[in-house]
């Protein structure tokens, strides 16, 4: 047998299942935390009586291995108000006595009822109706399958990943120049672009075919690349692009 309280005559606490539901129409249903549920529980056994707030917190938190502050507390108290008026219910009846704790009026109609369980659906679904199971894969397809998987994962994600950085360093380039017939970009963590300026006018590339290039040049560091494009790089386009090295001498390799 279960134990419910009939509210009103109106609104059903399961507190076995944290639920609150109108009996005239079960799909009208609440379902209510664990705190909740005790809060109103506690309430509806001491019915009209004043609840000090320290015994809320001992009977529902710390007995249970929790601890509380007023703020929780008074937001499940909140959260019952706001249940009792979704379903009908008169939402003052759940009353906040000031510095001592909550009542629940005694004016609220309440019954304890001994009902008999509902079966559930999955309980009275007839035998003949239930769907029967698939033959499994054999053990050596499985394996396949997952190795297959497993592999293409990899493969995806590798190729996903270098598009990604490779993109991510570019879009940090500035445009630098137009000359030459090719518009330069430069790679912006550096204080100043004196070394880039010089690069442009002392060296000449294949501009007609390649006209857009990512220049990337840092002081003390002799080398000097420059990745030259048929088109401005995007992150999914076909991207025909070729690297070039430059390695400067001592001389030129300090600012």
């Amino acid at each position: 047998m279960a134990k419910i309280f009939l509210l009103e005559g109106i609104v059903a606490f399961w507190h076995e299942r944290n639920v609150l539901y109108v009996i005239s129409d079960e799909t009208k249903r609440l379902s209510l935390s664990n705190p909740a549920s005790r809060c109103l529980l506690l309430l509806l056994q001491h019915h009209g009586q004043v609840i000090e707030r320290d015994y809320f917190f001992q009977q529902v938190w710390t007995n249970n291995g929790a601890q509380v502050t007023n703020n929780t507390f008074y937001q499940n108290i909140s959260l019952l108000r706001r249940a009792f008026k979704e379903l009908g219910l008169n939402e003052d009846l759940i009353v906040t006595v000031p510095r001592v704790g909550i009542r629940l009026e005694a004016s609220l109609q309440v019954q304890e009822l001994d009902v008999e369980p509902v079966a559930t659906e999955v309980d009275a679904k007839p035998e003949r109706e239930r769907t029967m199971p698939l033959p499994a894969p054999s053990r050596g397809m499985t394996t396949v399958w997952w190795v297959l998987t497993a592999m293409l994962s990899c493969l995806f994600a590798s190729v996903v990943t270098w598009r990604l950085e490779f993109d991510t360093r570019l879009t940090r380039y500035v445009p630098l120049a137009d000359a030459h017939g090719c518009h330069w970009f430069a790679n912006q963590d550096v204080i100043h672009f004196n070394k880039h300026q010089q690069f442009i006018k002392e060296n000449a590339l294949e501009c007609e075919n390649y006209p857009w290039v990512y220049l990337t040049v840092y002081p003390n560091f002799p080398r000097i690349s420059a990745l030259t494009c048929r088109e401005q790089y995007t992150r999914w386009g076909n991207n025909e692009c070729v690297t070039h090295y430059y390695i400067r001498g001592p001389r030129d390799a300090a600012i």
